[in-house]
């Protein structure tokens, strides 16, 4: 799964139920005969092309001096905005939210743009790239001449910009890399951050074209939107009081364009892929794939167990003794469920988790001279007394699952649509970026100024 896809959050705000199904109309380019969706997805994905029109630019060589790796990160993050709930189509737009955890993976920056830490040590600016560009110190430092490092149908993307998106744990990884080899690491997330800003640009000026000729109120309003967002995240960081009025403002200034670009190119992506990736897996799609996956639907053999530990001590002087009073306990059990009743007895971690045994699978029972026994009684079955150098163990089983493939149930059938789901989703997006890559003019300055 591409990294792209994180920033697909459940949401599309009140303004896309009032135009954004109208103005972005969900057209079908998959092709209407077409092999199953399990086949579908197996193909290798056509590679992905960051700059089309130019030759690949020369890594960035900027030596960076790092703080320890113990040292808290450059910048501290800004949280990232969180947009409205999400639907899955009932007609036009989504009705049922995808669960958080199995929303795709998008191609958009999922990074948390970040601000400049008081406490971080000011790192001299770097040395021009072999082709003259000048790149930004990642301290932020106040920048007297912007450069633009890319131009997509005109429209600049900053350098400035692609620092501060940095991702804030890839700058944390790169504390940790020895001093030799930070600059071509930076170079690497500076590239990598700077297709992902390419791709939402060419997303966000679609989106702008359609919304121009159909709904400019819609598109009014998803600006009024994004600028509300973007404000409450400054107040957050604003009320932190960890960063001075100056660092927030240069933040405000770099980031501002790019919050905007990043929710519209959001609602469009949304618009465009959920009603598709609703109506494109049945239980066919679901049926194959389990069958085709045998292995991710096995379940281990585990036991659901009960113990109650009695320990030599003031209460039981020797282990004769303990053992005695356990097997005087355990006679006053006339059923199996009378065992939860010795539970205030236990001198272990049992009494304060309602007398559940600790580990559920070979390997993990604790202590393991109780696995072999567990594993050979029947449900509900009290097992012999286990004395051990520090006391004595009575211990009961609850329920065992002897393992084996899980059937295709409900729960199965929902696992499988939202993994397909998943991959849908990344494809259809990776096709619409190509589009949209195809016809736009991308090219990247070798040279600034």
């Amino acid at each position: 799964m591409s990294q792209g896809w994180r920033w697909l959050s459940p949401g599309l705000v009140s303004v896309v139920a009032m135009g954004v199904a109208g103005c972005f109309p969900i057209t079908r380019e998959l092709p209407v005969q077409r092999q199953s969706l399990a086949a579908d997805l197996a193909r290798e994905a056509t590679p992905r092309l960051a700059r089309l029109q130019q030759p690949e630019v020369p890594a960035l060589k900027v030596p960076v001096p790092m703080p320890p790796p113990t040292t808290a990160p450059l910048r501290p993050a800004l949280p990232p905005p969180t947009p409205p709930a999400a639907k899955l189509p009932a007609a036009k737009l989504p009705a049922t939210p995808l669960p958080a955890t199995q929303l795709p993976a998008t191609r958009l920056p999922a990074v948390q743009p970040s601000l400049p830490a008081p406490s971080a040590p000011k790192l001299p600016a770097p040395p021009p790239s072999p082709s003259g560009t000048q790149q930004t110190s990642l301290s932020s430092p106040r920048v007297n001449k912007i450069t633009v490092r890319a131009w997509v149908n005109g429209r600049p993307i900053f350098d400035d910009e692609v620092m501060q998106n940095i991702s804030p744990s890839a700058l944390v990884a790169l504390n940790r890399l020895p001093a030799a080899q930070q600059s071509e690491k930076l170079a690497d997330f500076f590239n990598q951050t700077l297709d992902q800003l390419i791709e939402q640009e060419v997303i966000y000026q679609e989106a702008v074209r359609k919304l121009e000729k159909v709904n400019p109120t819609t598109l009014a309003k998803l600006r009024s939107l994004a600028e509300q967002d973007f404000e409450q995240q400054l107040r957050k960081v604003r009320d932190t009081k960890k960063v001075s009025d100056e660092q927030l403002k240069e933040f405000e200034r770099q980031m501002r364009r790019q919050a905007e670009r990043r929710y519209i190119a959001m609602q469009y992506m949304q618009s465009r892929i959920f009603q598709l990736i609703n109506s494109g897996i049945g239980y066919q799609e679901i049926k194959d794939y389990y069958d085709a996956h045998p292995n991710e639907f096995q379940r281990v053999e585990s036991v659901r167990w009960q113990n109650v530990f009695l320990a030599v001590g003031p209460k039981h002087p020797t282990l004769a003794d303990a053992r005695r009073f356990a097997e005087d306990l355990i006679a006053r059990c006339r059923t199996g469920d009378d065992f939860i009743k010795l539970v205030p007895y236990d001198d272990g971690p049992s009494k304060f988790n309602n007398g559940q045994g600790t580990g559920s699978r070979r390997g993990e029972i604790q202590p393991p001279e109780l696995e072999a026994h567990l594993f050979k009684l029947r449900d509900g079955q009290i097992g012999p007394i286990v004395a051990l150098s520090t006391g004595v163990h009575m211990f009961r089983l609850v329920s065992r699952d002897p393992g084996g493939q899980t059937p295709l149930n409900e729960a199965v059938q929902n696992q499988i649509r939202n993994k397909l789901r998943n991959q849908l989703a990344d494809r259809e997006y990776r096709r619409i970026v190509r589009e949209l890559k195809s016809r736009a003019v991308i090219e990247v300055e070798r040279s600034a100024g």
